[in-house]
């Protein structure tokens, strides 16, 4: 009897694990698809994965003071320019603390990031090629002194578009996700998408700029 139940809940949870899982690719979809408008004509579009996101810059990703726990005037006049004046998502947030706690669930922990499988993506017309983080900054040197390192990128690759992304906080029925868009020295753009699901059906609810070259 106890084995038939230590089947059964083995079982739910590979289930649950899985349906988690086909979330993650959805969303990391819809952010090549919809933010970064990629595989989505006729023309075949490349870009380069990083396997799993490091955060080798360290940049701090923090949105809100942290000497609060409610949200400030400061964080409202800061998330006010991040979204380029969403105020329904500002207000939204105000109203729903889960929110919060679902953006800072992501970025006070954003080294925590799983390794991306590249076929379970689901833009058809985007070649995607994989690469390691280590490797990635290989082209730039320890000391970012290596010369033209994005002329090499694209003479192995094809491309200069490499993106990373982070792993999908969840919170109910919203999700976070981090993604970054690296395609030159002054060419680059990283932010945190905020996905819910309507109708069983995800959906871009705002998006959140951390850092613009």
């Amino acid at each position: 009897m106890m084995k038939k139940l230590l089947i059964i809940i083995s079982l739910i949870f590979q289930q649950s694990y899985s349906q988690t899982a086909d979330d993650n690719y959805e969303l990391y979809s819809l952010i090549l698809s919809e933010k970064l408008e990629l595989g989505t004509t006729k023309k075949i579009d490349s870009i380069l994965l990083i396997k799993r996101f490091e955060n080798r810059l360290g940049n701090d990703y923090s949105l809100f003071e942290l000497s609060s726990d409610s949200i400030t005037s400061n964080d409202i006049n800061i998330l006010l320019i991040k979204t380029n004046k969403d105020t329904t998502f500002v207000k939204r947030l105000i109203q729903e603390p889960s929110i919060k706690r679902l953006i800072t669930g992501l970025t006070d922990n954003i080294d925590d990031n799983p390794k991306i499988e590249i076929n379970r993506l689901k833009p058809t017309n985007l070649h995607t090629q994989s690469i390691s983080t280590r490797k990635y900054y290989s082209f730039f040197g320890r000391n970012f002194d290596k010369k033209n390192p994005w002329e090499r990128i694209e003479r192995k690759f094809g491309t200069r578009k490499v993106v990373e992304l982070s792993r999908v906080n969840y919170s109910g029925n919203l999700a976070a996700v981090y993604y970054g868009l690296h395609c030159g020295s002054l060419c680059g753009t990283g932010n945190i998408v905020i996905f819910e699901k309507i109708d069983e059906k995800w959906r871009i609810l705002t998006e959140l700029n951390l850092w613009m070259s």
